[in-house]
């Protein structure tokens, strides 16, 4: 256990963890959804990196629920929310890439995948100065919230209002693009 928290708090391995996260995100951006399952060259070779993410993040998670205890002692790998995110992530991923290479079930795990989206958390986690930033942008989303539903009856009043000055003005104003001059002789005439 003490070579396990040595390995977890040296440098060099938060920083490749970090770099691990980096890349994985540039990975997401990357990444391209097209109708039907179509996939570019590209989105193929990066859906093959997707197992050596998700095995350096298990291997972080198991060195870490080895070095501090899984939940039930003081300080545990459990005990931290930013590690429950962590698991959280790493148990989802693996659970897609479990059922998508060996099983043959048809099921739809695209809201399992969105999972992935929360993997640039795993920042926060590694990095103190932006655990304090994003809880003090927690911290201020309740006032926000408030200034968000003000702003959404403004907006709800003037769509009411909207709709009621301009009902029924923009009727035939759709046309197809086959014969253009019919669309330029009945613009000239009146709206009925």
């Amino acid at each position: 256990r003490r070579y396990t928290r040595f390995i977890i708090e040296w440098p060099p391995f938060e920083y490749a963890v970090l770099l691990t996260i980096i890349a994985n995100c540039v990975v997401l951006a990357l990444e391209e959804h097209l109708p039907h399952n179509d996939k570019t060259p590209l989105a193929k070779k990066l859906e093959n990196t997707e197992t050596y993410f998700l095995g350096i993040f298990c291997v972080e998670a198991s060195l870490k629920i080895l070095a501090l205890g899984f939940v039930l002692h003081r300080g545990s790998y459990l005990r931290n929310v930013w590690n429950i995110m962590d698991f959280f992530v790493v148990v989802t991923g693996f659970i897609t890439i479990f059922f998508t290479e060996y099983t043959d079930l048809d099921m739809d795990l695209r809201t399992l995948r969105a999972i992935r989206v929360l993997r640039p958390l795993k920042l926060v986690s590694g990095v103190p100065s932006l655990q304090v930033v994003l809880k003090s942008i927690i911290k201020a989303m309740a006032p926000l919230l408030q200034i968000g539903l003000l702003v959404l009856f403004a907006i709800v009043i003037f769509a009411i209002i909207g709709l009621e000055f301009y009902s029924g003005a923009l009727h035939k104003t759709c046309y197809s693009l086959e014969d253009l001059r019919k669309i330029i002789n009945e613009g000239d005439s009146e709206t009925p």
